[in-house]
């Protein structure tokens, strides 16, 4: 089994992606079990600016510290390229969660919407933007939702590429105007339609 930086031992693939891949992975210096995302690079403009998108992302998430956030722990390079890890979380995403039992109570919803709010508001306070407020992106822990995967995050301000899931994007995303943590809010209000009627309202 391959160990990354002579420290994590690669376990099982949690997920890939187009620009890479998720890993549950034991410290081999604590024993501790993380989560190992990292990503494929090339040498064109595209992957460095994705590499930069990385650091950011990594740097964003060991700032805030809020828990209804993914925790981030240690960033490092090797042969491969960039990789960080962060906390490896229990449970089931909130997809799971519908498709097997959406619509879902509403004191259940509220309560997971309070969460996902709490953790949007430590960003937006920050003039930060999810833009993939999805149900696969928010983890659901000992009945505690956790916000996950924030591959596209962005500054309030121009959107220079659409990225996120399409039909949890506001339309403002399209439109070449500058996006604010409302868009973020747009999700969230399909998310809560999702979990209370089992469809998307589009």
């Amino acid at each position: 089994m391959e160990v990354v930086a002579g420290r994590y031992q690669l376990e099982a693939q949690l997920g890939e992606g187009g620009m890479g891949e998720v890993w549950w992975a034991t410290d081999r210096t604590t024993g501790d079990e993380v989560a190992l995302k990292r990503i494929s690079v090339g040498r064109s403009s595209r992957h460095k600016r994705a590499i930069l998108r990385f650091q950011r992302e990594f740097h964003t998430l060991l700032s805030l510290q809020h828990p209804r956030i993914i925790r981030a722990f240690d960033y490092g390079v090797d042969k491969r390229g960039p990789y960080y890890t962060m906390e490896l979380l229990a449970g089931s995403d909130l997809g799971d969660m519908l498709r097997e039992r959406a619509p879902l109570p509403i004191d259940e919803a509220c309560r997971l919407l309070r969460d996902i709010s709490s953790g949007l508001a430590a960003l937006h306070a920050r003039q930060l933007v999810h833009r993939d407020l999805s149900p696969r992106n928010v983890r659901i822990v000992d009945g505690r939702a956790v916000l996950f995967d924030f591959g596209v995050l962005m500054s309030a301000g121009a959107v220079v590429d659409v990225a996120g899931t399409p039909n949890y994007l506001a339309p403002e995303m399209f439109g070449g105007v500058p996006v604010d943590g409302r868009a973020d809010l747009y999700a969230l209000g399909v998310l809560a339609y999702a979990m209370v009627t089992g469809r998307r309202p589009y």
